[in-house]
């Protein structure tokens, strides 16, 4: 298997607004947030980084810049599989009513329905898809790195996407900058296998 980090990105607006912020609404980081990308860079040297993928998602490629210059890395490579939960309609709202909508998609497919979608948006089944599609990539390019391999992204995510792998996940979320470690590999039929190693470390 692949060993692999994956990092959250740092604070953004949405984080202080408390607003949907998944793939329409694209804010970058706050001042908070580019400390939290640099103590992330500086915690990850002892680890051999020598690749970073990264979301599209403006707040998660600035992060994963600022991690590729402190450690003198090439720039990260974008991988589109790798985005924020599509909550569809919800994008952009920061209103208690558009917030317990996601909590309840997201307590639906912590019950088993995992074709509940968000409003316009996606199932996790979708999400599972296409994440699983991301982190083959990933894997891929883990095989043949000569060091490690970090994915800056999100927290939403991995965490909606790991119980459909068959990993139990903590039950408390992923902070900002916060680090997950993840072993991959991609069974002989193309079917990924996720392991977690750490969560929150």
């Amino acid at each position: 298997m692949a060993r692999v980090w994956w990092a959250r990105h740092g604070e953004s607006e949405a984080n202080v607004t408390q607003t949907l912020a998944h793939r329409r609404y694209d804010p970058g980081l706050t001042p908070l947030g580019r400390r939290q990308a640099d103590g992330l860079a500086e915690r990850l040297r002892r680890f051999g980084v020598a690749k970073v993928l990264c979301s599209p998602l403006v707040r998660a490629r600035e992060t994963a810049s600022v991690v590729t210059e402190r450690l003198g890395l090439a720039a990260p490579e974008v991988l589109e599989g790798l985005c924020e939960l599509d909550v569809g309609s919800l994008d952009g709202r920061s209103d208690a009513a558009a917030w317990q909508i996601y909590h309840d998609v997201q307590a639906a497919w912590a019950a088993g329905a995992v074709g509940t979608a968000f409003p316009d948006g996606e199932d996790r089944i979708a999400l599972l898809a296409r994440l699983s599609e991301a982190l083959g990539t990933v894997a891929a390019v883990a095989a043949t790195s000569p060091g490690a391999v970090l994915v800056v992204a999100h927290g939403g995510n991995v965490q909606a996407a790991l119980p459909g792998w068959g990993v139990t996940v903590p039950d408390r979320d992923l902070g900002n900058a916060g680090l997950v470690e993840l072993d991959l590999a991609t069974t002989p039929d193309g079917v990924l296998a996720v392991r977690l190693i750490s969560w929150a470390c």
